[in-house]
């Protein structure tokens, strides 16, 4: 492929990038079989100088194309961040967005922890301020899904929050919702005395689906979601309203709740919790399917999945090679890129200390733990 480059140790560069895979294990792989591999250095010199950009020229492209197809349109965006670490000690953070009606990704964000002041806790925040920042400037965004995101809540607070004045409406993830009310209730069965709230916890978090299903305020979703402090006890009617399900079979093997029992107080503090239920209103636009399964005999919600087509990926090939047939040939050294996340800086917050008195500091620590640990003589 010009000036001495295989087309095989090429091919085989570019694909590992665009198909997701590390060179690392992809190398292993090769060892393993005894076959021949091409160099790390050639390896990231092909990476940097004929895919990244047009991988990004390419996705830049298509992505104006969907925003194109956006306009004069009511916008629904899903969106959630990934950090590449659990817990507080990630470095980068990736914001994804998809569009509601056509599921395609419309926008991806990464931030990275040097951006942040090195506060890993905030980058999903960030994320999602230069996501939101971006997509209001070029499409009429009116709604947002996330999941139960602090930070991002106070965001989009209708009255003290950054885009207040923006008319967007914030919904929450029905599945994190019935995630977390799962969590609780499975937590308080492990009491003592309260073990029945397993018995029905399928059934309150189905119930938990169809109140926010059939619901349009908050008002009528606090009417129907009341039910349930009534319904564990066998009591179907009440004196602000009744159960909107059917006669019950006579031969229904449900453990009902006793009344104010330990077990009925800990589901009325977790279903009716203040706190929880301000937030509930942003569930009440959630959108899924349902299938029938015949072997539990009710209805429930699936994941809609589709199979990959991956039929963008000739297109982005025939322009990587491109690349390389209208270029002069590989660089003796590769300069550092202008977005290279190195050019951040550090991640110690103090400079590096030389190599070698950190062994000497090793080998004093070593001898001396290994004194100590000595008998007496």
């Amino acid at each position: 492929m010009k000036y001495g480059m295989l087309a095989g140790d090429f091919m085989l560069s570019a694909n590992i990038l665009i198909s997701g895979n590390n060179y690392s294990k992809i190398a292993l792989l090769f060892k393993f079989m005894n076959m021949g591999m091409v160099g790390r250095n050639t390896y990231f010199t092909i990476q940097d100088v004929y895919c990244i950009d047009t991988i990004k020229k390419f996705w830049m492209e298509k992505r104006a194309e969907l925003i194109v197809g956006l306009q004069n349109k009511d916008v629904v965006i899903l969106a959630d961040g990934r950090c590449d670490t659990p817990g507080h000690c990630a470095q980068y953070c990736t914001y994804t967005t998809m569009e509601n009606d056509s599921k395609k990704i419309i926008n991806v964000v990464t931030v990275d922890k040097r951006q942040t002041d090195l506060r890993s806790a905030i980058m999903e925040k960030q994320a999602f301020i230069l996501t939101v920042d971006q997509l209001i400037k070029e499409v009429k965004l009116v709604e947002v899904c996330t999941d139960a995101h602090c930070q991002i809540s106070a965001l989009m607070d209708p009255v003290k929050g950054k885009y207040k004045d923006n008319g967007i409406h914030h919904s929450l993830d029905m599945w994190h919702g019935a995630k977390n009310l799962s969590k609780k209730m499975s937590e308080a069965a492990l009491v003592k005395d309260q073990t029945v709230l397993l018995h029905w916890l399928k059934d309150i978090i189905s119930d938990f689906w169809w109140c926010c299903k059939t619901a349009d305020s908050y008002e009528e979703f606090l009417q129907l979601w009341i039910g349930v402090v009534h319904h564990v006890c066998n009591e179907h009617k009440w004196a602000m309203g009744v159960c909107k399900h059917g006669p019950l079979p006579a031969d229904t093997d449900k453990t009902w709740i006793e009344r104010d029992s330990k077990a009925h107080k800990a589901l009325v503090e977790i279903i009716l919790r203040k706190r929880w239920l301000k937030d509930v209103h942003k569930f009440l636009r959630f959108r899924y399917h349902r299938v029938y399964k015949k072997h539990a005999k009710h209805y429930g919600v699936y994941t809609l999945r589709t199979p990959k087509s991956y039929n963008y990926i000739g297109e982005l090939q025939t322009s990587v090679v491109q690349c390389r047939l209208e270029s002069t040939g590989m660089p003796k050294r590769r300069p550092l890129r202008t977005d290279d996340p190195r050019r951040l800086g550090v991640l110690a917050p103090v400079p590096p200390v030389p190599t070698a008195d950190l062994v000497q500091k090793q080998v004093k620590r070593g001898l001396g733990s290994e004194f100590q640990s000595s008998p007496p003589l």
